[in-house]
């Protein structure tokens, strides 16, 4: 977070002292005419690719707003209503983002493939095959044999069996809600392709050993190999 908040800060802090403080400061003109107006678009340009990459929700009109105020001294907010409304951001306002954020994302998803369906609890998920419903997850105390392979929305792989043809026994329970919710939803032999929201998975704690961050969504290959009833 510390990193964010100070990357966030230097993108913003070098937008002000380049744009200046008290010029008029209009529409931009849709060609570069002068070197000062390339420089200021490759500016621009930068300012963009730094928020996109701190957060993509970001309202950049609203961001222009405040370049243009802050360039003509006609702030909308003064200091500690600024520090107050960016603290509430970062620090309140994340889990409604990152909601916002896997919503749209795994709606997306559906709409490509429409293989893939939602829970209730978000969780979205398509079955390749459904293997024996007569032996299925019961209870948290059932032990399974599984296959897995875990990947970020990038595609790196966080952890996998898969390689080397591994298998993995574990009590049910062991397991993060959204992994259980997706192993009962085949029987042994099933295998399956589940998102799991970052509520479902790891949420805001994160998982250090598998060196995943906090509000992380996951995806998951899973072959449910055995259920032994407990």
């Amino acid at each position: 977070m510390k990193k964010i908040v100070s990357v966030a800060l230097i993108a913003i802090i070098f937008a002000m002292v380049a744009c200046g403080r008290k010029s008029e400061v209009t529409v931009a003109p849709t060609t570069m005419q002068t070197s000062a107006d390339s420089m200021s678009y490759v500016i621009g340009m930068n300012i963009g690719r730094n928020l996109i990459g701190i957060d993509s929700l970001l309202n950049i009109d609203m961001v222009c707003e405040g370049l243009r105020d802050a360039y003509n001294d006609t702030e909308k907010l003064n200091s500690e209503e600024a520090r107050a409304a960016y603290l509430k951001y970062m620090n309140y306002d994340i889990y409604e983002r990152v909601k916002l954020y896997e919503n749209q994302f795994l709606e997306d998803l559906r709409k490509r493939d429409r293989k893939f369906v939602a829970t209730t609890s978000g969780l979205t998920y398509k079955i390749h095959e459904l293997g024996n419903l007569k032996k299925t997850i019961r209870n948290n105390r059932d032990t399974i044999n599984i296959r897995y392979r875990i990947m970020d929305q990038a595609g790196n792989i966080i952890d996998t069996t898969y390689l080397n043809a591994d298998t993995l026994r574990l009590a049910v329970g062991s397991l993060s809600r959204g992994v259980i919710e997706a192993a009962k939803l085949i029987g042994e032999g099933g295998h399956m392709e589940a998102w799991l929201p970052s509520n479902l998975a790891f949420g805001s704690a994160g998982c250090d050993s598998l060196n995943v961050k906090p509000n992380t969504m996951l995806y998951y290959e899973l072959w449910l190999i055995n259920v032994e009833k407990r």
